[in-house]
């Protein structure tokens, strides 16, 4: 199944219209600094609701993934805190499949009505993904796998929310740095934008816990897993071994090939409490992720992307 994403006619005309007297009275903007009315780690059930903005260079907070900002409409009382709570990179086809070279990219929003106005839009009209090359992608008419989307229309009466997915199809080769997304189908002046960091090594932690201390690195490295052990269970086996703080043998099951070395791979995982993984798909040797990262303050950042795990190893990861 599909679904249309964008205006009719009428409802088309009106949007442009209200953007064309908004044009008119305020310049664009971005928004990055996170909402202070984002719900705490401790107040909240859903993970990425909570996760930690990093500071600019500025001293200001910049927007990530889990963070809420607050963005203003075209029209009077039109307001929304936008809370960006998933990334999925790539995510998994439904009824179509991306053209050969590209992927596609789920971006879960969610929209609460914080104005005193009706408000109604497609929010996929709004949305953008846009790569470290600063290469823009709107939303694809494709569903995926990742969750539900929105429905083609939505429509929000103060104090109200809409939880849905966003699907963009990208390039293989790109990587995403940033989420955007503006009311109105994109027409309103107050633009949000959300960073997506990119993880380069074995595991997305952070903290400044100090590290625990791998033993003596002349020790044995045990063998990565037994031989005929599926791609899953070599990841599965991966993140239990880190959980049980067991990291030498999260370094022979691949850690190795994500890091340096043994000290700077279990220093990644300071302030690291436990890590949820979930095998979202698997297809060969790339398994699919989402990881659910307790930090030892009681607060959750939440990853997705894809292991890539041969003889028995993960030789390389793309976790963002």
């Amino acid at each position: 199944m599909h679904r249309a994403h964008r205006l009719g006619a009428s409802s088309f005309f009106g949007v442009m219209l209200a953007a064309v007297v908004a044009v008119g009275c305020s310049s664009p903007s971005v928004t990055t600094s996170p909402s202070s009315a984002r719900p705490s780690a401790g107040g909240s059930s859903v993970p990425d609701s909570s996760s930690t903005a990093s500071p600019t260079a500025a001293g200001q907070a910049e927007a990530q993934v889990g963070d809420t900002l607050d963005l203003v409409g075209t029209g009077d009382g039109e307001r929304m805190a936008v809370t960006v709570t998933r990334v999925v990179d790539p995510a998994g086809a439904d009824v179509f499949s991306p053209d050969q070279g590209n992927r596609f990219v789920a971006v879960q929003f969610r929209l609460r009505n914080t104005g005193t106005a009706v408000y109604a839009d497609s929010p996929s009209n709004g949305a953008q993904v846009v790569d470290t090359l600063g290469q823009a992608f709107n939303a694809t008419i494709a569903d995926t796998n990742a969750g539900p989307g929105f429905p083609g229309s939505v429509r929000l009466t103060p104090g109200s929310t809409a939880l849905g997915f966003v699907t963009f199809e990208v390039p293989k080769a790109s990587a995403i740095a940033h989420v955007h997304f503006t009311l109105n189908s994109g027409f309103a002046a107050d633009t949000g934008q959300w960073t997506v960091q990119r993880v380069q090594k074995g595991a997305p932690t952070a903290g400044t816990a100090p590290a625990p201390q791998p033993t003596a690195s002349t020790a044995p490295v045990p063998p990565s897993t037994a031989e005929g052990t599926s791609p899953r269970q070599v990841v599965e086996n991966y993140y239990a071994a880190i959980n049980a703080h067991d990291y030498r043998t999260a370094w022979g099951l691949g850690g190795r090939n994500l890091d340096s070395s043994l000290q700077s791979f279990t220093a990644g995982f300071a302030g690291t409490a436990n890590d949820a993984v979930t095998v979202t798909g698997v297809e060969g040797e790339t398994v699919s992720v989402v990881l659910d990262a307790t930090q030892t303050d009681g607060s959750h950042r939440v990853f997705s992307g894809t292991y890539t795990v041969r003889d028995g190893t993960i030789v390389s990861a793309d976790i963002h």
